[in-house]
């Protein structure tokens, strides 16, 4: 089959490349390695992890919670990887926003729709791995945080009663479930290395995207190596540096206070705020009274952001597509601000018109540009 030939997909430095990529079209590679530090620091992380409740305070609110230290490291080393795992997940997103938000912006996904299809439906594995790793410490926000998403199951009609009990493995947020959460978190880590892989293997075919997006064809290509290789380890040294210095300084940059406590399980939080990366869509669900109005909105806010429109090669000079795109990206950090206020009624109804603006101007960017762009082009 032509989409296993190994001379058409295999991964090459000397891949023709467009002359005018700029910085943005770091963020992939950039979030590579940050999967590549999550990977070894999760896998070594895990040698080390209890999925015992009473164990968990054992280390003054550890994660990693183990008796006498190991041949392979020592009880500090493995406190610093943990620190390391924890500011990687926060790395790891700041890269793929900037990716994805490249993409909308020089409309990457009109060259090779199956590409970003593949993309966003990485985002949601990475999302869901993230999900389950913030279960683990089962601390304060993670305990409660854990409840409120999970009972979005018991939204579903006729089988989100059933299908929550088979997934957690009773109704109880419990000991049950840390034990499910984690064997989970480690076996999707591998099934996203695998999509990357894909992910790869697509980009190598078609070709990376260009800030013109013109054609298919560049007019005026160079190889990836050695230019932009060479570009990329300049970026690759400041934010390894960067990592170490947050990790050994401030680890608990990216962290909530309230989430270092032992968690109350009899006495709901006034303010129940997840990570950072999940606070948009968190305000999102909180804007909408159903829960399965809240779940449906964030799909609709998923689909829009990926339905592709193949073989148009608009550029991003167009000043409706730039407006847009501005309202998409302030209504994303507007909604994240929201989300980790309390939920109050002004909260709520700024939620509301914050998640009818992201999804106004996804519409806009999506469809009315493109219809406006070929009638002007026609």
């Amino acid at each position: 089959m032509r989409f296993f030939s190994y001379s058409s997909y295999v991964p090459r430095f000397d891949m023709p490349t467009s002359s005018n990529l700029n910085l943005f079209w770091c963020s992939g590679s950039i979030a590579g390695i940050a999967m590549i530090i999550q990977l070894v620091s999760g896998i070594i992380c895990s040698m080390d992890y209890l999925n015992f409740i009473v164990f968990k305070f054992v280390e003054g609110g550890s994660l990693l919670s183990f008796g006498e230290p190991g041949p392979l490291v020592d009880g500090f080393s493995v406190e610093l990887i943990r620190f390391l795992h924890l500011w990687g997940a926060s790395l790891l997103f700041v890269c793929l926003f900037i990716h994805m938000g490249r993409g909308v912006y020089y409309c990457s996904y009109s060259k090779n729709p199956l590409m970003w299809t593949l993309g966003v439906f990485l985002y949601i594995c990475i999302m869901a791995e993230a999900f389950l790793g913030s279960l683990l410490p089962w601390h304060q926000m993670s305990y409660w945080a854990g409840v409120v998403i999970s009972s979005i199951f018991m939204s579903l009609p006729y089988v989100g009663s059933m299908l929550y009990v088979y997934l957690m493995g009773s109704y109880d947020f419990g000991e049950t479930i840390i034990s499910r959460v984690f064997v989970v978190h480690v076996f999707f880590g591998f099934v996203i290395l695998f999509f990357i892989l894909l992910h790869i293997i697509m980009l190598h075919k078609v070709g990376s995207s260009d800030s013109f997006n013109s054609s298919d064809s560049y007019s005026d290509v160079i190889y990836f190596h050695k230019v932009y290789s060479f570009k990329d380890s300049f970026v690759f040294m400041f934010v390894i540096f960067f990592t170490i210095l947050v990790t050994c300084y401030n680890p608990w940059l990216t962290g909530c206070k309230e989430n270092f406590i032992d968690p109350n399980v009899l006495s709901t939080p006034s303010n129940i705020k997840p990570e950072w990366y999940f606070l948009p869509f968190y305000a999102i669900l909180r804007s909408i009274e159903s829960k399965l109005g809240g779940l449906l909105s964030v799909l609709l806010v998923i689909f829009l952001f990926w339905v592709p429109i193949p073989g148009w090669y608009s550029g991003y000079n167009s000043i409706l597509r730039r407006f847009f795109f501005w309202v998409f990206c302030y209504s994303f950090i507007f909604l994240g601000v929201l989300g980790a206020n309390e939920p109050t009624l002004l909260c709520q109804s700024l939620s509301l018109m914050g998640n009818v603006f992201l999804c106004v101007s996804l519409f806009f960017l999506k469809f009315v540009d493109y219809f406006f762009f070929v009638g002007r082009k026609s």
